[in-house]
């Protein structure tokens, strides 16, 4: 029977823990982003709706300034006041707007992330796999 070389098998064994480490790492990785995926998609959920009420509001007042037949200083400051309200609202609008833009783009590079981390437990286990056959065959002694 052939000799079992246990110098190469300790060194696959510390090959196959290491891989077994990164998949540790990375799995924890895929934890800590999942949560912060979640609170991402609550703050993007909120935002929707904070968009939804503003324009309802908005909606809701936008023919209260025209009122036919009324005259004098009251409707001139009511008109000075809503067009300020208008800037003021369409500002706010395009804020809403690209924290809503920002929000989808980091929700984006996260999951990208996760994927990678993905990658990498896949890659891992591959290599794990192989290195456990290299082991088999090691172990496997031939008569020569």
């Amino acid at each position: 029977m052939g000799k079992v070389d246990y110098d190469q098998i300790y060194s696959l064994r510390r090959q196959i823990n290491s891989h077994q480490s990164s998949i540790n790492a990375a799995s924890s990785a895929i934890t800590s982003i999942e949560e912060k995926l979640g609170r991402l998609r609550n703050v993007k959920s909120s935002i929707v709706s904070i968009q939804q009420e503003v324009s309802n509001i908005k909606f809701s007042i936008k023919h209260k300034n025209n009122r036919p037949g009324w005259e004098g200083k009251n409707k001139d400051t009511l008109n000075t006041n809503w067009d300020g309200f208008i800037s003021e609202y369409e500002t706010f609008q395009r804020e809403l707007d690209a924290y809503f833009d920002s929000i989808c783009d980091e929700i984006t590079r996260l999951e990208n992330q996760q994927q990678e981390q993905n990658g990498i437990i896949g890659w891992c286990y591959s290599q794990i796999n192989s290195l456990g056959n290299m082991i088999e065959k090691l172990f496997h002694t031939k008569e020569g």
